[in-house]
């Protein structure tokens, strides 16, 4: 890599004989300098430096000022990119390739760019994006370095292509202009500030590159792994065997954790015969195409090469080109083409690992920095804080479990065909429990396996008793941030249990659930049927609106608990359940389910010691959520309270000269959070005002003697709220983030992928986050911010279908797909008609009363009068919105 300078020269002419003495000083490869106020009388012999050739983009208008210069060493081998020349815009282009390039980047891309204050930001980013788009096109694994004077751009742009901003320190007074964006950071040095080259108050940046060794130790370190064998005659008898055994020792048994051990121990010897575990060997970086015949071909090639058998290795060179081309096409076509039925998540995770993204461990930082490498220990770590959380809860208290002498219903009695139809849908993809009995198991053998877990399910619920193994759980440490620095902070415990418990828990929670109907919050949208973020943010927002409409304010305190599932106290939830009239057949069961629960933490191979808990709720568990559910069910407040979850949203209306009783709200929300023994987030609870008299409510909501924070802007369920009601955040951030997920259609498109194929990730991975929750903010745009979300689209057209001559029209047209615009008022109207059809709908109490019979019976009418409002802000909320324009004529 080479080592870089940047700086503004504001003159270079004069400056010739100290620039070269800086280069020399500082052994400068390339060196970006703006303002050089070069025209087309200034003759290139005034300015070059001996020992370096010298690239000039002069500024064309006959204005003064302005230009850019590349100076690069002799010995480095650079080309100019004359085609991404630009009238409108001051850059320069240059692309870079050393005899030794890092294994993971091709080429290096220089873009030295003036950006002039009070100049187009928006052409200037659009054709500093476009020429990105393209290069990386035809370089996908190239490296970036955008580098310049900058002055006050909005890099968002940038950002999120994605890149890095890497100088820190000021470089003119107190601010930082001359800025360097890359996305190969961590192959130099943190760049240094020098002192200014002649009158030029801009500083000068110097960036080192860091010397590489390869270690091909390193690269080719190999693990082995053990993979159950998926042999299809291996799968034939196994079927065979299963339809003709005999399980009628396990059917006499009384004793639920008997039949379990016994059942398991027959599935895995028979697993063992049929399909045995075997040795698989995986190297640490290598491409997921190569092949064991890929390799020896790469070996003789090697051997021609030194025995000195020119003519045989450049036959065998050829051949593993041509085949090395045939493996990588047949492997992406293969991936691509079983993913096209898939999910986004199905999608998002195979492409990840098609484009060759690091798979190394998010937990890796963790255990070098704090562990030395040391997994165990660290999984040792996580796993004695994830139960310490719940350590300070008092033991379950046993008296509360309904008493056994009770008749089984037999309404609780599960059939075998039920059983069946619930393997079947078993999700082979994910991961299995503890038992390590692989999920596909139970869906491809469901027709001979449902009868005797169906046995093993009713004497379970006829005793109330969960077999200890189904209480077991690996907990899987998930990074809240990338990369966590922190154990107590930054990870969340993901319990896998096993898939048997969770087919039960379904049972049982259904049964559950049809006796709570009625009984839970109606403002509680989290984890039940027929609700969403959508549903809770349509509902909060039209009551914003609505008070703002009517000159009142808007009060709002989102609160946020600290570890919310690890911290449940069992007592407090079987207490509730019995309150609310549930079985005590059912509560039985979730005693048991509850108590006496232990896990272990699993990073890799490593596994640390099992742990019993005395608290909590296993995430990622069926049950979990439904029982969290009970839990808060009971929490009100004097104001208007939804929640998601244990997410909670506290919103008080405040009249036209009254003043806010939200911290006597808030204490009444501290008091139910002790008496349940749950443990508000400080740091993360916060409070929001809208409304013109925000200003007036200086009155603090404290929190043990501290102030609750004030903010003027807060993500919502994934959306990004501001005080002010407006989306420029929002759409910002959507933008960003489909953004840095167009870097993978274009390596996809370097893999030779197909149209079609790519279209299909599109639509999977990219648009779906342009589209989240778009019925509650997409009639509130501005149509610079509509047009903001378009261009999205239309790069990623620029990238599927290449830089052809086609309108976007046509590119829409081609590809069968309208624009995002037509897709969000599709997409609102389909969430106002289910919300009008359905009078189960939970936002069905927003809508006023429809027509009287006498009107209904006009020719032409809509269901609903048209509503007015006196702010715009209010008649383009969603159901205003769609009352006034999505109603259809009956």
């Amino acid at each position: 890599m080479p080592n870089i300078l940047v700086t503004n020269a504001r003159s270079i002419v004069q400056k010739v004989d100290e620039l070269q003495s800086v280069f020399e000083n500082n052994n400068v490869h390339i060196a970006c300098i703006t303002e050089s106020w070069l025209n087309d009388c200034v003759p290139s012999c005034l300015v070059n430096i001996d020992g370096y050739v010298c690239y000039r983009r002069d500024r064309r208008d006959g204005r003064r000022g302005g230009g850019v210069v590349c100076y690069v060493r002799n010995d480095v081998q650079c080309q100019r990119l004359s085609e991404f020349n630009c009238d409108d815009v001051e850059s320069l282009w240059l692309i870079f390739r050393a005899s030794r390039m890092p294994r993971l980047v091709s080429h290096v891309v220089f873009g030295v760019i003036y950006y002039p204050p009070n100049a187009d930001s928006a052409s200037t980013l659009s054709h500093i994006i476009g020429c990105l788009d393209n290069i990386t096109q035809k370089h996908p694994q190239a490296g970036i370095i955008l580098c310049g004077d900058f002055n006050q751009l909005n890099d968002r742009a940038l950002l999120s292509y994605p890149l890095k901003q890497i100088v820190r320190l000021a470089t003119r007074r107190n601010n930082i202009l001359d800025k360097i964006y890359t996305n190969i950071d961590n192959y130099f040095h943190t760049p240094c500030i020098l002192p200014p080259i002649g009158e030029s108050d801009h500083n000068v940046v110097s960036i080192q590159a860091i010397n590489i060794v390869h270690n091909h130790a390193a690269y080719d370190r190999v693990s082995f792994v053990k993979v159950r064998s998926t042999d299809s005659t291996g799968k034939t008898l196994l079927a065979h065997s299963l339809s003709r055994y005999n399980w009628s020792t396990m059917y006499i048994m009384n004793d639920c954790d008997q039949m379990l051990d016994y059942f398991n121990w027959t599935i895995y010897n028979l697993l063992n015969e049929f399909l045995p575990l075997r040795i698989s060997r995986r190297y640490s970086t290598e491409k997921p195409w190569v092949s064991d015949s890929f390799r020896r071909l790469i070996r003789q090639r090697q051997y021609a090469w030194q025995q000195q058998d020119m003519v045989k290795y450049r036959r065998l060179r050829n051949l593993v080109q041509r085949t090395a081309k045939e493996l990588h096409r047949n492997y992406y076509n293969k991936c691509v083409s079983s993913l096209r039925v898939a999910g986004s998540r199905h999608w998002w995770k195979a492409v990840k690992h098609i484009t060759g993204q690091s798979q190394q461990n998010p937990l890796h930082n963790l255990a070098h920095n704090l562990y030395r490498g040391d997994f165990q220990k660290l999984a040792t770590d996580i796993n004695s804080f994830f139960s310490s959380v719940s350590a300070d809860l008092e033991t379950f208290q046993s008296i509360l479990v309904p008493d056994t002498c009770e008749s089984f219903p037999e309404k609780f009695v599960i059939e075998p065909y039920s059983v069946e139809r619930k393997l079947a849908l078993i999700d082979p993809h994910k991961a299995c429990g503890p038992d390590d009995v692989p999920n596909w198991v139970w869906r491809d053998y469901a027709p001979w396996l449902a009868e005797p877990v169906c046995a093993i399910f009713n004497l379970s619920l006829r005793h109330g008793i969960v077999p200890r193994t189904w209480k077991l759980a690996n907990v899987v440490p998930i990074p809240k941030t990338i990369p966590p620095t922190r154990i107590d902070k930054d990870l969340r415990p993901i319990s896998l249990t096993p898939t048997l418990s969770k087919v039960l828990e379904s049972f049982v929670g259904q049964w559950i659930l049809d006796e709570l109907k009625g009984k839970l919050d109606p403002r509680q949208y989290g984890a039940l049927r027929g609700k969403s973020t959508t549903h809770e943010l349509v509902d909060i927002l039209h009551h914003w609106h609505q008070a703002l409409d009517d000159h009142s304010s808007v009060r709002t305190v989102f609160v946020d608990y600290a570890k919310a599932f690890d911290h449940v106290d069992h007592s407090i939830v079987i207490r509730k359940l019995l309150n609310l009239g549930v079985s005590s057949t059912l509560v039985r069961w979730v005693c048991s389910f509850l108590c006496d629960r232990q896990q272990r933490v699993k990073i890799s191979d490593c596994v640390s010691e099992w742990l019993t808990l005395r608290g909590g709720m296993p995430q990622g568990s069926y049950l979990g959520p439904l029982i969290f559910l009970v839990l808060i069910n009971d929490l009100t407040a004097g104001c208007l309270l939804h929640k998601f979850v244990d997410d909670t949203t506290l919103s008080e209306i405040i009249l036209k000269d009254s003043t806010s009783n939200m911290s006597k709200i808030f204490s009444e929300v501290i008091n139910w959070s002790q008496t349940n023994l749950m443990n508000i987030n400080w740091s993360k609870t916060k409070e929001m005002v809208l409304g013109s008299s925000s200003f007036a409510f200086k009155s603090d909501v404290l929190i043990c003697d501290h102030a609750v924070e004030r903010v003027k802007v807060f993500k919502l369920l994934g959306v990004t709220i501001d005080d002010k009601l407006r989306w420029n955040a929002h759409v910002d951030s959507i933008c960003a983030k489909a953004s840095s997920r167009l870097h993978f259609l274009k390596r996809l498109k370097r893999s030779s992928v197909s149209t079609d194929d790519l279209l299909c990730f599109y639509n999977s991975a990219v648009r779906p986050i342009l589209e989240y929750a778009c019925p509650v903010w997409h009639n509130s745009l501005t149509q610079e911010q509509s047009h903001q979300i378009e261009s999205i689209q239309k790069r990623a057209f620029r990238i599927i279908y290449g830089n052809t001559l086609l309108h976007y029209g046509e590119f829409c047209n081609s590809s069968g797909l309208t624009t995002l615009i037509d897709r969000r008022v599709e997409l609102s109207m389909s969430f106002f008609n289910n919300c009008v059809l359905d009078v189960k709908s939970c936002l069905h109490y927003l809508l006023p009363e429809p027509r009287n019979e006498c009107v209904a019976k006009l020719r032409r009418h809509v269901q609903y009068v048209p509503q007015t409002a006196r702010t715009s802000r209010f008649n383009n909320s969603f159901l205003m919105y769609a009352l006034n324009h999505y109603q259809t004529t009956v």
